[in-house]
C-alpha cells in the first residue's frame, strides 16, 4: 500500500484549498482500498517546506493534523523557488510540489495583533504597551494600505463610524504583509473614558480597541480585528443598590436614604449627600478666604473667573458648572469635601506640558528676562501696550486651557481634539515679537492648535476655529472676542484663522501681579486642595465629603478609601523611592520593564528601541511629574476598588506606594495561583497589622532596595511614619 495527497497543485494565493491523504492499492496488493483512516487523525501530520535559494526550511506554519486539512498560501510562497507539502500517515510518508499562483484579486486577507516582540501575546495589552498589527495581503506587493487603531464605542460595523480614532498610518506591503506599530498611550485613558457605549453609564473595567486595514483609496476593502481588551486604569467598581423608578425619570441609584446620584450619561460618579453637614461647614456665597482664591484659579475655565478671594455669584456659577459637567452631581454651588476631592482628581487627569508654553527664542530661560519692569503695575499704561516681560504664564490662563481640553474631549459631536499649545510665552528676543511687538504673549496668552477627531489631521481654517471658539471657549469659559466687552474676562482673537488665541489681557491689574505667574506644574497646581484646606483650618469642610455612603464615624478616624487621595507626604514618599531618571532604564522587576521618570512604565519587558521618540530623547523633571501625576490616579483607584474597609490617610498612602511599585492589579493577582494577595484578604478582614506585615513578601526574591522600601511602607502603614531615606 502507498499513500498519496489529493489536492490543487497550483492554488491561487489567498484562497483556501483542501488537501486529503488517501491510500493507494499497489499492483501486488490484494487488500481492498479504503480511505477510512485506521489511525487517529492526531497521528496524521502535515507540514510545508519552502526552498529559498538552495536551502529547504520548514515554513512558519503550525503543523496540521487529520486526514483532510486546508491551506491558504501567502504572497511570499509564490516567490519561493519551490514549495513542498509532506504528510506522514499509516507509517508512510509522501510529498507533492506546490506552485502557488499570483492572485488576480488583490485583497487584505487577515490582521494579527502581536506584542512588541512580534509574538502572539500571552497576556492582555495594557496602557504603555505597543501593539504590532500585522496585516496579511495577497496581490498587494509594494502597494499602500491604511491601518487604523480604534477605541470601540459600539459603532464598529459602520464605515463612517463614530468610534474614537486613535492613530492612522500608511504602510507599503512587502513580502505579503505589513507591520504597523501602535502605542497605547496612557494619555488616551481620558479620551476613552469620555465616550461610552449607548446605554452604558461608563466605559467599565476594560477599554475595547481594534485595528482596521484597508487598501488606500478603497474604504470598502476594510477588514477589522476582534476587540482586544485593555484594562481601564480609572475604573472603580460601583457597588450600589438600584432603586426602581418610573421609566420616564432619570436613572437614579440609591446609596442610602439621603444620598442619590444621577448616573444617566455620566462618566464620573461623585455621590452627593444633600445635608451632610447641614451647610454648617460648606463654603458658600458671601464667604471670603484664601481657599476660595485657589478654587477660583483652579476652576477658572468653568464659566470663566478671576483669582479673587471672594465667593461671588461667578464663583457660585463656576462651582455649579463643575458639579454638573465634571462631577455629574446635583448642583449646590457650595464647596464641600466632594468638590475639593474632585478638583484634585481633575488636575491630575489633565496635566499640562510646560515645554509647549515656554519661549522658543533660545536666549531666555523660557519666560523672558524681566525687561521693561518700569512698566509693571503702571496704571497709566494700557495692558495692551505694556511691554513688561512677566515672570511666567498666568495661572488662571493655564487652568482655563485645562478646562477647554476637558470640554473638547467631552463634546465628541464637534469632532475636534486638542493638538498642542503652539505658542505660549514670547519674550522680546522671540522672532515673532521682533516682527510684531505683541505684549499679550509675555505671559498673558496662549495660541492653541487642534486636530480633527476622526482623521487626526490638522484643523486649519477659520470656520473650524470659529466652531471651537463658539462651542467651547465662549460657551463654557464665558470668553468674549476682541477685548471690547469689559474687564475681568477671558478674550479670544476673532481673526485667528488657524489657531485659537486665549488671553487674560483685560484682567484688572490686581489680578496681574507677579505672584499669579508660574513656570511649572508644581507652581500651577500647588498643594492638593484638600491638604491646603486642612492647613487653612477647613478640616470640617473636607470631612463634609458626601463621597461615600458608609463614612466611619467611629473613634479611630478611619474613612472609606473612596474619599481619599494620596497626601502630599505620600506623593513625596513615592517620588523619593522611585527617584527621577531622565533617560530610559530597565527596572528591578522580574521582567526588567522599560521605565522612565519617576517609575513611569513605558512598556513591559526591557527597553528595545521601540519606545516613543520623546522618551528616547530623555525627559525633563517637569514632564516626569506630569506622567507621575497622571498615572497616580490609576493606583489610587486600584486601592479604592480592592480595599473595602476604612483606612487612615497614611494606610491609604502606604497601599498606593505598594501598588505604584508592584502594579495596579497586584492586590488581585499577586497571590498564590495569580489570586488575591494575603495583603488584600487580611486588610479587608480588618486585620490591618497582619495585612501590613505581608508587604515584606513583595521583594522579588529579596532585592535589597525593595526590602528597604517594604519596611518603610510597613512603618508608614502602622506608625504614620513617612521615611523615604535609603
Amino acid at each position: 500500500m502507498k499513500i498519496k495527497i489529493v489536492g490543487n497543485l497550483t492554488p491561487e494565493v489567498g484562497v483556501s484549498e483542501k488537501y486529503t491523504v488517501e491510500k493507494v492499492k499497489e499492483a501486488f496488493d490484494t487488500k481492498p482500498v479504503t480511505i477510512v483512516p485506521e489511525q487517529p487523525d492526531s497521528e496524521i501530520k502535515w507540514n510545508i517546506y519552502v526552498k529559498d535559494a538552495k536551502v529547504w526550511r520548514l515554513a512558519n506554519v503550525k503543523e496540521k493534523k487529520g486526514q483532510s486539512v486546508t491551506y491558504k498560501f501567502s504572497e511570499i510562497s509564490s516567490k519561493a523557488k519551490d514549495v513542498a507539502m509532506i504528510v506522514e500517515a499509516y507509517g508512510k510518508e509522501t510529498l507533492i510540489h506546490i506552485k502557488p499562483q499570483p492572485t488576480s484579486n488583490p485583497k487584505i486577507t487577515s490582521i494579527e495583533l502581536l506584542n512588541v516582540l512580534k509574538k502572539i501575546p500571552t497576556r492582555k495589552f495594557a496602557y504603555g504597551d505597543s501593539i504590532i498589527a500585522r496585516v496579511h495581503c495577497v496581490g498587494m506587493e509594494l502597494l499602500p494600505i491604511v491601518v487604523t487603531l480604534w477605541e470601540n464605542d459600539g459603532d464598529k460595523q459602520k464605515l463612517k463610524t463614530t468610534n474614537l480614532k486613535i492613530d492612522t498610518q500608511k504602510k507599503f506591503v512587502r513580502r505579503g504583509f505589513a507591520d504597523v506599530k501602535f502605542y497605547l498611550n496612557p494619555m488616551h485613558v481620558n479620551l476613552a473614558n469620555s465616550k461610552v457605549d449607548k446605554g452604558e453609564s461608563d466605559e467599565g473595567k476594560y477599554h475595547e480597541y481594534y485595528v482596521t486595514a484597508e487598501i488606500l483609496g478603497k474604504e470598502e476593502s476594510r477588514k477589522a480585528t476582534l476587540d482586544t481588551h485593555v484594562a481601564n486604569p480609572d475604573y472603580v467598581e460601583k457597588k450600589l443598590i438600584v432603586k426602581n423608578e418610573i421609566a420616564t425619570k432619570p436613572v437614579m441609584e440609591v446609596i442610602n436614604s439621603k444620598m442619590m446620584v444621577d448616573l444617566s450619561n455620566s462618566q464620573s460618579w461623585w455621590p452627593f449627600k444633600e445635608d451632610n453637614c447641614g451647610g454648617k461647614y460648606c463654603i458658600k456665597k458671601g464667604d471670603k478666604n484664601e481657599l476660595i482664591r485657589e478654587i477660583n484659579i483652579r476652576l477658572a475655565g468653568f464659566g470663566g473667573n478671576v483669582p479673587t478671594d471672594e465667593f461671588t455669584e461667578r464663583t457660585e456659577r463656576m462651582i455649579k458648572q463643575f458639579q454638573r459637567d465634571y462631577m455629574k452631581v446635583p448642583e449646590t454651588g457650595k464647596i464641600c469635601g466632594n468638590v475639593l476631592n474632585a478638583i484634585d482628581e481633575f488636575q491630575r487627569k489633565y496635566p499640562i506640558n510646560f515645554d509647549e508654553i515656554k519661549c522658543q527664542c533660545g536666549t531666555c530661560n523660557g519666560y523672558g528676562k524681566g525687561r521693561s519692569h518700569d512698566q509693571y503695575q503702571n496704571s497709566s499704561i494700557l495692558e495692551a501696550y505694556r511691554k513688561y516681560e512677566y515672570p511666567g504664564i498666568h495661572r488662571s490662563l493655564v487652568c482655563a486651557y485645562r478646562a477647554s481640553v476637558f470640554y473638547i474631549n467631552k463634546d465628541k459631536q464637534l469632532n475636534y481634539k486638542t493638538k498642542h499649545i503652539e505658542s505660549g510665552y514670547r519674550c522680546h528676543d522671540h522672532y515673532i515679537y521682533r516682527r510684531d511687538h505683541t505684549t499679550n504673549h509675555c505671559g498673558k496668552a496662549l495660541d492653541i492648535h487642534y486636530n480633527f477627531l476622526d482623521t487626526n489631521m490638522r484643523a486649519s481654517n477659520i470656520r473650524n476655529m470659529n466652531e471651537i471658539r463658539k462651542n467651547i471657549f465662549m460657551k463654557y469659559l464665558g470668553a468674549k472676542q476682541d477685548w471690547n466687552s469689559g474687564k475681568d474676562i477671558f478674550y479670544l482673537e476673532s481673526w485667528a484663522s488657524t489657531w485659537v488665541h486665549l488671553d487674560v489681557r483685560e484682567f484688572s491689574q490686581k489680578y496681574l501681579t507677579e505672584d499669579y505667574f508660574i513656570t511649572n506644574n508644581k507652581d500651577l497646581d500647588g498643594k492638593q486642595i484638600v491638604q491646603l484646606a486642612k492647613e487653612l483650618q477647613f478640616s470640617n469642610t473636607c470631612l463634609c465629603t458626601g463621597l461615600i455612603a458608609n463614612v466611619d464615624n467611629s473613634m479611630d478616624g478611619r474613612v472609606h478609601p473612596s474619599s481619599l487621595t494620596t497626601s502630599s507626604r505620600g506623593i513625596d514618599f513615592i517620588k523619593n523611592w522611585e527617584s527621577f531618571k531622565s533617560n530610559l532604564y530597565n527596572d528591578d522587576a522580574n521582567g526588567h520593564h522599560c521605565t522612565i521618570g519617576y517609575g513611569h512604565l513605558v512598556h513591559r519587558g526591557p527597553c528595545n528601541g521601540s519606545e516613543p521618540q520623546e522618551f528616547k530623547d530623555g525627559i525633563s523633571k517637569e514632564r516626569a511629574l506630569e506622567l507621575f501625576n497622571f498615572r497616580l490616579v490609576e493606583f489610587e483607584n486600584a486601592i479604592k476598588r480592592d480595599i473595602t474597609v476604612n483606612l487612615h490617610q497614611y494606610e491609604f498612602d502606604a497601599l498606593v506606594s505598594l501598588v505604584f511599585n508592584a502594579g495596579a492589579n497586584f492586590l488581585n493577582e499577586g497571590g498564590i495561583n495569580d489570586g488575591e494577595t494575603k495583603i488584600k484578604i487580611k486588610i479587608n478582614n480588618s486585620d490591618y497589622s497582619g495585612g501590613a506585615d505581608e508587604f515584606s513578601d513583595v521583594t522579588n526574591g529579596g532585592l535589597s532596595g525593595l526590602v528597604k522600601r517594604r519596611k518603610a511602607e510597613i512603618d508608614m502603614f502602622k506608625n504614620n511614619n513617612y521615611n523615604s531615606t535609603h
